[in-house]
């Protein structure tokens, strides 16, 4: 009987077998888009560049240029082998991920491809951006009604410097596990108040034209017009995860819902709609000075004391309270005499939300020194606004503050400080006191350390500045050098956040966060995009960096502990929370360790 081939011997002579009709492939480039040459506003799509005859390549593939009508979201690639009647292909695919902003007709240029040695070009490609998001099939199979944004004015018209609140909401029927913001741009000829709700989206069941959404708020703005005319909020993107059912969950009968078994992650990208805001002008007769709120205001003052002596210091407070851009609001003119001297105010403010606009608080506390002693007076402050509700011009106006000012007044000026006056001018001014610290005279600069010191820092300086000068290149120039620079510091907040939440009884966001720092890690610093990263690509990844193979199912199992967490029967177990929260942490130490 013949001698049984090794395994190892057996599984090497396929290998070959198979690829070295490949070794004869001719090495080709083209470039295609997926899921089609139309795709609608805010839709993903993907440039394809396809590398045929080769799995390597000698540089990376730059993405094209679509900034005209499209946002660059990340780039991976994947590999491919296959047969075809005893013939054997390979080839390597870099994927480009973009959102459509623009509508229209444009020309994906020719991309450029350097692989085996040679330099390949592929061909342009025409594509088309369609108003009707309903022209093209969506590439993640979610249809447009089941996942969208929403953007939401609570006025549509409005007066110049008046402000108003938008809130952009996402509506979904299907299982969104995170999402982040891929287009914010500012709006033009306004001013931007950022009052989007603290911490994690509150999600609410809501009913839109019959059907019934999950929904939450993901930002807020208040925007403050600064001129009149017809203007344009321009929608905002996200790109959220979104799991779909790929196959039978064993754990529907038991929960009653789908559970991360038979299921996978896919990316998906919208964007919000755009708001036309109708800005009137305000109308003639603006008294001066106008503070340009439009609102209502009030305002107080009040003193620290009601004497001093003369050229001592006290503190004036003005108040100023109501609805409005309070920010833009400059200094009162306080309209005291030439004897008061007054230094620039200490400003606070507090902003917030009120009904339908902003409200606040603004405070200037400003130091003032009389230099005449008598009865004296703080007069009124006047404040001019716009009364929206009224549609008139106001004034708020404040008591007088009366002031007993005590004393004689010095003669020759005087030094002013925030707590009082001192002397500026005596007879004598010592350049100093106390004993002389005499030392000896001669002797070589070379032996004292402080030449050295001297001489040698702007060496110092220069090489330090050169290492400063390269770290800064690469934090611009090289992504994967920027993700891993601040992939601990990034876990270590999502950490921090999710130990915030282990108290709270939100279960479902507890381990969301926890598997957001875990796989923001291993993304950070392998450079893999975190939207759709799967399992598999995980071990995949972990392995080729060299993680060990307990060490990897490890962090297989707490991802998917936190996936069956979130979908359990509702507990609230604070200290099953810690424990894992702890395994966690080593557990990301030791990953971290090894692929850094």
């Amino acid at each position: 009987m013949p001698a049984r081939m090794p395994v190892a011997v057996f599984v090497t002579v396929a290998f070959f077998s198979l690829t070295a009709p490949a070794l004869g492939q001719d090495v080709g480039a083209r470039a295609f888009v997926t899921p089609g040459t139309t795709v609608g506003v805010g839709a993903a799509f993907v440039v394809n560049v396809e590398v045929s005859g080769t799995q390597s390549m000698n540089r990376d593939v730059a993405s094209p240029n679509l900034n005209q009508f499209a946002r660059f979201l990340g780039t991976s690639t994947q590999s491919s082998v296959q047969m075809v009647n005893g013939r054997t292909t390979v080839s390597v695919t870099v994927q480009h991920r973009y959102q459509a902003l623009a509508e229209g007709t444009f020309t994906i240029p020719a991309i450029e491809v350097v692989a085996e040695g040679q330099t390949l070009t592929t061909d342009p490609v025409e594509f088309t951006v369609s108003a009707d998001a309903a022209q093209a099939q969506p590439a993640s199979g979610i249809q447009p009604d089941e996942l969208f944004i929403t953007a939401e004015a609570s006025r549509t018209s409005v007066r110049e410097g008046e402000p108003f609140i938008v809130e952009y909401r996402i509506w979904t029927k299907v299982d969104v596990t995170n999402f982040g913001m891929t287009n914010v741009p500012e709006p033009a000829g306004f001013w931007v108040e950022d009052v989007s709700p603290q911490g994690s989206p509150q999600v609410e069941e809501r009913t839109r034209n019959g059907e019934q959404y999950a929904t939450a708020v993901v930002r807020r703005v208040a925007l403050v017009p600064t001129g009149s005319g017809q203007r344009t909020v321009e929608p905002i993107g996200i790109e959220a995860s979104v799991r779909v059912q790929t196959g039978r969950d064993p754990f529907e009968r038991v929960f009653g819902r789908s559970s991360i078994f038979g299921s996978t992650t896919v990316p998906v990208t919208v964007l919000s709609n755009p708001l036309t805001i109708d800005v009137m002008p305000l109308p003639p007769g603006r008294p001066n000075p106008f503070t340009g709120v439009v609102g209502r205001l009030r305002v107080t003052t009040d003193l620290d004391r009601d004497s001093v002596d003369a050229n001592e210091a006290v503190t004036l407070t003005v108040r100023v309270t109501g609805d409005g851009h309070l920010r833009s609001m400059t200094a009162p003119d306080l309209g005291l005499p030439d004897d008061f001297e007054v230094f620039p105010p200490e400003v606070s403010e507090t902003v917030g939300i009120a009904g339908d606009g902003l409200s606040g608080a603004k405070t200037f506390e400003y130091v003032v020194i009389p230099r005449a002693p008598g009865q004296r007076e703080i007069p009124p402050i006047t404040l001019a606004y716009f009364d929206g509700v009224a549609d008139e011009y106001r004034e708020a106006v404040s008591a007088a503050i009366p002031l007993t000012v005590a004393g004689t007044v010095l003669e020759g000026p005087a030094a002013l400080t925030r707590g009082g006056v001192e002397q500026f001018r005596q007879d004598i001014r010592f350049i100093r006191l106390g004993s002389l610290d005499l030392r000896r005279s001669g002797g070589s600069v070379l032996t004292g350390a402080g030449f050295w010191i001297f001489l040698l820092l702007p060496l110092v300086a220069v090489g330090g500045a050169v290492v400063l000068r390269r770290h800064w290149d690469l934090l611009e120039g090289d992504l994967a050098y920027a993700r891993g620079r601040r992939a601990g510091r990034v876990a270590r907040k999502r950490l921090a956040h999710a130990r915030s939440m282990a108290a709270t009884e939100d279960r479902r966001a507890f381990y969301a966060e926890v598997a957001r720092a875990l796989t923001g890690l291993i993304s950070d610093r392998l450079n893999l995009a975190e939207a759709g990263l799967e399992s598999v690509a995980i071990e995949r990844e972990l392995s080729r960096a060299g993680v060990a193979d307990a060490l990897r199912e490890e962090v297989l199992e707490c991802l998917a502990h936190c996936d069956r967490q979130r979908f359990t029967p509702p507990s609230n177990d604070p200290d099953e929370k810690t424990h894992f929260l702890s395994r966690v942490e080593r557990l990301m130490d030791g990953v971290d360790r090894v692929v850094r």
